[in-house]
């Protein structure tokens, strides 16, 4: 069968739905973004002269996500020809126009049973053959299209954008049980090739790679920074840039993601990951659903765990007790000025865990943690060291996956030190070195760079570029 898109409907406008409306109107597509109607006219609506009737005010929810989320994103168009290419409306008056589009990407909010009320109208007005995407953050696919007729199954998988959709490559790609290979390989070329992302094929496993992963590492984080009493700002300098991750570290990829949506995906880990080790913290902290009650909720609010009063020196962090905010503080830790001096990543992350200060033993307690971690999900979420590392690269901006991590620190030497201290070690890592294999990725005579296969305990040639 022949697959084609040119004209995609997004349902769903929120940051992420109005995210990926900008990109595909950037890459020529002609765009629907549609989102509910308003409860009522605001006074701000009347003010205007709107009234119920009248499309600018049934559209209002989509097109005033949309301009918020530019405001917040940056510049949302390449060009004015770009701007053409989106339309807004809403699901009461454009639902059924969805039968003219090639692509419909469901961006709703992470609730199985909301979804599957809008899937069964989406399965009333699409076309057959009309592809059909989730861009969950997590649900299993096969859930999500348990209850669909065999023609639209058929037509069916997740692709999982990464926000701000503009400037991160990742895709996650997710076939369904019923999804032809033909489909999935054709997403993959046109996500690649028309898109300019980077695709990856990904297990239909409790929030794929990335999030199953970097929710890990932030609760880890949050767990043991609210141990050693630590600030937001340590917190962040400790686990971000400085251990080859994200320059927004925890709590700012936080507040860009939204509190909310992170609680749901923490929600969506607990129940659909019954044997994760990890499972005792993969729950909500109290302080982070305070915030969320009092509409702290990050960047879509303009104040989550930082905010910017819009005055000289105006960034403020929010004390994780009292949930009142106050001026930056600068971290001072001695592994942190030792690894600005490092003259590369791998004497950087040394500096960081091979230290004697709190800030050391801080930054070794939660990677020692998150390398295992990864580790252990070998097989489960991925059958690669690559996959994983790039996954992690291309969709949250690390510097250095969790396994190149773990080879720039040492991986005999960490090992060492993880069984002294009375630490488990991932079961596919002692294999690895039993097998005389002392790190995760070689380059050999020839120049190539191979990495470690756990299946057949040897290395092979690298894929992923």
């Amino acid at each position: 069968m022949g697959y084609s898109i040119t004209r995609a409907v997004i349902i769903g406008a929120g940051v992420m739905g109005a995210g990926i409306a900008a990109h595909l109107a950037n890459c020529g597509l002609k765009v629907l973004l549609l989102d509910r109607v308003p409860a009522g006219l605001s006074r701000a609506d009347m003010e205007r002269g709107w009234r119920e009737d009248i499309p600018e005010w049934r559209n209002s929810i989509a097109s005033s996500n949309f301009a918020h989320m530019a405001s917040i994103s940056g510049p949302a168009f390449i060009s004015p020809a770009s701007r053409d290419n989106i339309k807004f409306g809403n699901m009461e008056d454009n639902i059924h126009e969805i039968g003219a589009y090639d692509w419909i990407i469901e961006t709703i909010m992470e609730d199985l049973e909301v979804k599957a009320c809008l899937y069964a109208t989406i399965e009333l007005h699409r076309r057959p053959e009309t592809i059909v995407t989730t861009n969950t953050s997590g649900i299993p696919i096969r859930q999500i299209s348990r209850e669909f007729s065999d023609e639209m199954a058929q037509h069916f998988l997740g692709t999982h954008f990464f926000n701000p959709t503009t400037y991160i490559p990742l895709v996650e790609v997710i076939p369904g049980p019923e999804t032809p290979a033909a489909l999935t390989d054709f997403m993959v070329r046109f996500l690649r090739e028309r898109l300019g992302k980077r695709p990856l094929v990904v297990r239909d496993s409790p929030n794929f790679i990335c999030n199953r992963l970097a929710v890990a590492f932030f609760l880890n984080v949050l767990y043991w920074g609210r141990e050693r009493g630590f600030t937001v700002e340590e917190i962040d300098a400790l686990c971000g840039r400085a251990l080859g991750r994200s320059r927004g570290a925890a709590f700012q990829t936080a507040d860009t993601i939204g509190l909310d949506t992170a609680a749901l995906v923490i929600r969506n880990i607990w129940e659909n990951a019954p044997h994760d080790e990890r499972r005792a913290i993969f729950v909500v902290p109290d302080y982070v659903q305070r915030m969320i009650d009092k509409n702290l909720l990050g960047a879509k609010t303009g104040q989550g765990f930082y905010r910017n009063t819009g005055q000289e020196n105006g960034r403020q962090a929010i004390d994780l007790d009292a949930l009142e905010y106050r001026p930056l503080v600068k971290p001072d830790f001695p592994c942190l000025q030792a690894a600005e001096q490092a003259g590369n990543l791998a004497g950087q992350l040394q500096a960081m865990v091979w230290g004697d200060d709190p800030g050391s033993q801080f930054a070794w307690e939660i990677l020692a943690s998150d390398l295992n971690y990864a580790a252990n999900r070998l097989g489960e979420i991925a059958d690669s060291v690559e996959v994983i590392d790039k996954a992690m690269q291309w969709g949250y901006a690390w510097q250095l996956g969790p396994f190149e991590c773990w080879d720039a620190i040492g991986v005999e030497r960490s090992v060492e030190r993880m069984k002294k201290e009375g630490l488990p070690v991932a079961r596919y890592v002692e294999e690895m070195l039993l097998f005389g294999c002392p790190s995760f990725y070689i380059r050999k005579l020839d120049g190539a760079r191979y990495y470690y296969d756990f299946r057949t305990y040897s290395y092979r040639p690298c894929q992923l570029n």
